[in-house]
């Protein structure tokens, strides 16, 4: 089967990536998929996921479901959550991998901004 034209979806999900550099093997493995084959089926519109995945991506990629699907596409439209409290924990989370993954001399350094940081207020 040979695709000529990407989804508007896999053209949004591409994007978004593309934008963060990582790889179609990170995503999957960051959404729990056995297979990265099935993102980059999404990525190249041969399949679609169900709309929990959506829902996944567009917290992962921090993007409304508007955005994803290219509905009502605006830069301001939030991305989905379930309430501020649920985007808090995303955003803690994401900064704390961020962080784990920095080699042990960097980890230490942002370590002492941060302690700094609080003795300053």
């Amino acid at each position: 089967m040979e695709v000529c034209k990407l989804s508007i979806l896999g053209d949004r999900l591409k994007e978004e990536r593309e934008k963060r550099g990582w790889s179609q093997v990170f995503v999957a493995k960051k959404l729990g998929l056995k297979r990265s084959s099935t993102y980059a089926n999404w990525e190249y519109g041969i399949r679609e996921p169900d709309l929990e995945m959506i829902k996944k991506l567009s917290e992962l990629y921090e993007t409304s479901l508007d955005k994803l699907s290219g509905n009502n596409i605006r830069e301001d439209v939030t991305p989905y959550y379930t309430n501020k409290e649920e985007q808090l924990k995303q955003e803690v989370k994401k900064l704390a991998e961020m962080i784990i993954n920095l080699p042990d001399d960097e980890r230490k350094l942002v370590e002492n901004m941060i302690k700094k940081l609080q003795q300053k207020n």
